[in-house]
């Protein structure tokens, strides 16, 4: 039987000892070099908590295939046009439901994050092409997204996508940083959070 006086000893021994160690943990980061401890953070691993449980990060990243596909004008682009941004490329269809549906999220992530060092590619599957496409985006009223045409859909299956939904993070240097199949909230904490950890990263460019 361990005493009641025992175990008070304890407690406050114990909690001098932890006074201590997490004042050791704070004087070790404050000193720690910047650039060490961003490193420290990167090696960590994306954070895949979650509706982002279902990214497969890549282990090692393999370049993404130069697949022509087109914009509302016509212009032909390919993955190098978007070269030093971290790309978020969605394969989409008017006629898919889970597609249409986390749309919104992608539109209101694009809006938050993009810039010089990210962009939403929106790239729909459809055969009929940009008729289809212009009249189901006036009609849900996707202002702010950018949409792109997958001509025959040769990008999809260039990538090896299985269906759609489905999402590639690209690197800056154009490679395949992971992949979600099926669909997510894009403007969840979590989703922002793992976008922002690549956009962090030095991930070539």
């Amino acid at each position: 039987m361990v005493r009641i006086s025992f175990l008070a000893k304890n407690r406050k021994t114990g909690a001098v000892a932890a006074a201590l160690a997490a004042g050791v943990a704070i004087m070790a980061i404050l000193g720690a070099d910047s650039s060490t401890y961003a490193n420290q953070v990167a090696k960590s691993g994306p954070p895949l908590t979650g509706g982002m449980e279902k990214f497969n990060a890549a282990e090692n990243p393999v370049q993404m295939p130069e697949t022509v596909f087109t914009d509302k004008s016509g212009r032909e682009l390919t993955l190098k046009n978007f070269r030093g941004k971290i790309v978020l490329l969605n394969f989409w269809a008017t006629w898919c439901g889970p597609c249409v549906r986390e749309m919104p999220s992608l539109e209101r992530l694009h809006t938050m994050l993009q810039g010089n060092d990210f962009t939403v590619i929106a790239l729909s599957e459809d055969r009929r092409g940009w008729d289809k496409i212009t009249r189901f985006q006036d009609k849900v009223g996707l202002k702010g997204l950018p949409l792109f045409h997958d001509v025959s859909s040769k990008m999809m299956f260039a990538t090896k996508a299985r269906g759609l939904p489905t999402t590639i993070l690209v690197g800056r240097d154009g490679k395949e940083l992971g992949r979600l199949t099926g669909s997510a909230g894009w403007d969840t904490d979590e989703a922002v959070a793992l976008i922002r950890y690549y956009i962090g990263r030095n991930t070539g460019g």
